[in-house]
């Protein structure tokens, strides 16, 4: 009985200790649309330019842990390898993500798959350059992402472009 009282005591004390850790992040979202779903006459909206962005993703795997981090160091993500599998080890910086009209979903930040980081982080920093120009909106926007291996490391490039427009008010 008194192994079971000791054994319970240190499982509570165990338990008590544990924190929650959240990944720092910053998310924006832009309405994203064709020209044809716009249902705007010519006259109704500028299209201010071309808005260009990327985002360098790096994954590197040694022994027992992942690293997934951006080219520009301003966030890392890192995993441990257990008898349990790959667990979330730290992180460092805020991570940046992006979204499209629709495709913002509430994410797994513990589990998010580098290219899918790369293609978050160009749309986040498209989304603050079109902020920048004044835009209302972007359209017809184009996501390219290349993956290549420079030794162990693994870079996932993604290059966001779009169209930024203003749409005219009644003033």
């Amino acid at each position: 009985m008194k192994k079971i009282v000791i054994l319970l005591f240190v499982a509570v004390a165990a338990t008590s200790c544990a924190s929650v850790t959240i990944i720092p992040k910053a998310v924006n979202t832009v309405n994203s649309v064709s020209l044809s779903e716009l249902n705007l006459d010519r006259e109704d909206y500028d299209v201010l330019n071309t808005a260009t962005s990327e985002a360098t993703i790096i994954y590197r795997e040694k022994r027992r842990q992942i690293e997934i981090f951006d080219a520009g160091n301003e966030f890392s993500i890192s995993y441990q390898k257990t008898r349990f599998g790959w667990l979330f080890n730290e992180s460092t910086g805020i991570m940046r993500l992006g979204f499209l009209t629709n495709d913002y979903e509430d994410y797994n930040v513990f589990a998010i798959q580098p290219e899918e980081l790369a293609r978050r982080l160009a749309i986040y920093r498209l989304i603050n350059v079109s902020k920048l120009n004044g835009a209302d909106g972007i359209i017809e926007p184009v996501i390219s992402t290349n993956i290549e291996q420079q030794g162990k490391d693994i870079i996932f490039k993604t290059t966001v472009s779009a169209k930024m427009i203003k749409l005219h008010t009644n003033e």
